[in-house]
């Protein structure tokens, strides 16, 4: 089956020249989640906002390929490339205040998200039950409210709600867990898990390693703009191959823990990166020359240096 989306050799540069983001290729399978995982600054929410077209100015794509439901983005005009969003992509931002617009009522933003998709109950009833999908208590006066006098928590489940009001075929969520607490955290990555059940891509970007370790399909790590290591979650999580992957998992919180938890440059030092990978190859790291992807069996790929 073709993938909802399709990235090759992706590459970001900044307007001064500065490499931010290459050589990122990955696919996100229809009815499946993505998780893309790694350090602040590493790339991630970057390659999120290509696909979008919403890249930041300053930021352009120097080379590289996006594909959506196997057709060339760059293929589309801009017109066209604007219709597609909220119909065939929905977009979950980070910062839900800036997301939401400040004047207009809750239950008008729901509706307009929904009507992009030609035919779609509009109705009140829907507005209702699309809230109440995302816990959101007394759904029919939320309808009413102002998007200031919501919670944080509460403006995340309606952006959550309005990027899936269309049905999208893809949808990209950028760090929509962040700040939440963990039962809302749960809601919202519930609702994300049904959306791709019923038939969606979903591709979330985050930091929290813990977050998507029982609810990804496929994870993709990210760092300095490349990626580390990717593949089925259950291969990543439980054998991980790529010192950068074994430090983030390191640093992740339990609450059975004592003591400091590890700091992640005392995984990933010189020591650990001389050491060689499954398949007999330095791991690639900033600063090691060369860059190649191999594959470890099964979908599984780490990064090595292609000049050891």
């Amino acid at each position: 089956m073709m993938p909802r989306l399709s990235i090759e050799s992706l590459h970001l540069v900044s307007q001064s020249g500065d490499d931010l983001v290459q050589c990122v290729s990955f696919d996100v399978p229809a009815g499946s989640r993505t998780a893309l995982v790694g350090e602040s600054g590493s790339g991630k929410s970057l390659s999120l906002l290509a696909v979008a077209g919403l890249l930041p100015p300053g930021v352009g794509q120097r080379g590289g390929h996006i594909r959506l439901d196997g057709q060339l983005v760059s293929e589309l005009s801009a017109a066209d490339r604007r219709s597609r969003c909220g119909i065939d992509i929905g977009m979950i931002f980070q910062e839900p205040m800036t997301a939401l617009n400040p004047v207009l009522r809750i239950g008008a933003q729901l509706i307009e998200a929904r009507a992009r998709r030609t035919g779609a109950d509009t109705s009140t009833q829907w507005c209702e039950a699309s809230l109440q999908e995302m816990g959101l208590p007394d759904a029919r006066s939320l309808l009413r409210a102002w998007p200031h006098q919501l919670s944080g928590g509460m403006r995340q489940r309606v952006l959550v709600a309005m990027a899936l009001a269309a049905g999208p075929g893809l949808v990209l969520a950028d760090e929509p867990t962040t700040a939440l607490d963990p039962v809302t955290r749960r809601i919202v990555l519930d609702r994300l898990s049904l959306a791709a059940t019923q038939g969606a891509g979903v591709l979330l970007v985050t930091h929290d390693v813990s977050c998507v370790a029982t609810w990804a399909d496929y994870v993709i790590v990210m760092r300095s703009g490349h990626i580390c290591e990717s593949g089925p979650a259950r291969l990543v999580f439980d054998h991980p191959s790529h010192p950068y992957t074994r430090g983030l998992l390191a640093c992740v919180p339990t609450i059975w823990g004592t003591g400091r938890l590890v700091e992640l440059e005392a995984m990933v030092d010189q020591a650990a990166m001389e050491e060689k990978s499954a398949i007999g190859a330095v791991p690639w790291w900033p600063g090691r020359p060369g860059y190649q992807l191999a594959d470890l069996g099964e979908g599984h790929r780490i990064a090595v240096s292609a000049e050891p």
